[in-house]
């Protein structure tokens, strides 16, 4: 079984819940998986505005100056995101976090978008056991970082029914391509009445694959077409989805709807390409606090569903995840929270949430090698047993 290391979120004059973090990080191991003078990729999601639930920056700046203490060159990363928000590309992306309080200052290390200026800085990675994903985009940041240390606020999502370590690997390392795909399992469609024949999705489409009327493929042409609608030939789309990340007028629709299984094996197969290479260099913190019923790329929360619980950290991904959805459903409920009243909210909390069972990520990812769905939890010294 794998260790996963815990700490409560009680805390008293002189010892903070913040120090918890380089304590848990040193039980886990950093020292094994950081050495002196490693690039530290420190991913975090810094949350969409008007969310006021994701990870506190102070618990980001805690590992930071942890890593530094190991001797690595930490920097704090996020990636773009495919809907059309603040977080679209790396200017309004560092904006975002700004706002919410990640900037050089109050973390100690610079702020990198992981996939560049608009989300087109990435790695393809093969995943020779995928049975979904042949080659990931993984953020370039990311893949070329010596060490992973990976925060994860734990809470519901409204797709994946639980949000962790896992698919703050596979959803939150991938390109805004690498997002599309994990969301969509059928081909791409033009919105007519939106297109205005731009041109931006023939440039970016690597099969060709995209004509503008009787002009031709690639772009618009000058002359009476320049202002064609765009159209995807099908037999040759192969659903890359980099003409959904790139339209700005939104004119070819993200296929939010997906169903469970291909998402959830999709996801895992790409936290497995953002962890390739990294075997022995990666570790995983997550915060059992603020657990929302939604994801914090929202731009809204509904009020935690348990009281906050503590921290995990561990070498093992599937391991950090099944211990926090562990932890989180066998807590009492707050009274009046989007839990109650839910069918088996008893027993799963997180599958109640939405209907969704998550559990297929954790066992694609134990499939895949990634980690263990068995763990031992190690309860740090003075914290109280879950």
């Amino acid at each position: 079984m794998s260790k996963v290391f815990f700490t409560d979120a009680h805390a008293k004059p002189g010892k903070p819940l913040t120090g918890k973090v380089g304590r848990l990080l040193e039980a886990a191991g950093l020292g094994e998986v950081v050495a002196p003078g490693d690039m530290v990729a420190v991913k975090v999601h810094w949350g969409e505005l008007g969310n006021p639930n994701y990870l506190r920056p102070v618990f980001a700046r805690k590992a930071v100056e942890a890593v530094q203490g190991a001797g690595g060159r930490p920097f704090v990363t996020d990636t773009n995101v495919l809907y059309r928000a603040a977080r679209h590309d790396a200017l309004g992306n560092l904006e975002a976090a700004a706002q919410n309080g990640f900037t050089r200052e109050t973390m100690g290390a610079p702020l990198i978008v992981a996939d560049g200026l608009l989300g087109h800085d990435s790695q393809d990675v093969p995943v020779p056991g995928g049975s979904r994903v042949k080659s990931a985009r993984i953020a370039s940041a990311i893949r070329w970082s010596d060490a992973l240390v990976v925060l994860s606020h734990v809470k519901g999502h409204m797709l994946f029914g639980f949000g962790g370590a896992l698919k703050n690997l596979g959803m939150g390392c991938a390109t805004p391509a690498g997002k599309a795909e994990l969301h969509q399992d059928l081909r791409p469609k033009v919105a007519k009445e939106r297109c205005v024949g731009c041109g931006l999705c023939g440039r970016v489409c690597p099969e060709d694959a995209i004509t503008y009327g009787p002009k031709g493929r690639g772009a618009p042409k000058p002359g009476p077409d320049a202002k064609a609608k765009a159209e995807i030939d099908e037999s040759r789309c192969i659903g890359c989805g980099e003409c959904v990340a790139v339209c700005p007028e939104e004119a070819i629709p993200i296929q939010w709807e997906t169903a469970q299984a291909p998402l959830l094996e999709k996801t895992a197969e790409y936290a497995w390409a953002a962890l390739e290479g990294k075997q022995g260099k990666a570790i995983f913190v997550s915060f059992l606090l603020d657990v929302t019923p939604d994801c914090d790329c929202c731009d809204w929360s509904d009020p935690p569903f348990v009281p906050n619980l503590g921290l995990l950290a561990s070498r093992d991904p599937v391991a950090i995840d099944n211990a926090a959805a562990d932890l989180v459903s066998r807590a009492p409920r707050f009274k009046g929270s989007a839990l109650e009243g839910k069918p088996g909210a008893d027993k799963d909390a997180f599958t109640a949430l939405h209907g969704r069972d998550w559990r297929g990520l954790l066992d694609h990812a134990e499939r895949l090698g990634l980690g263990k769905r068995s763990y031992e939890l190690v309860p740090l010294p003075g914290s109280k047993a879950p």
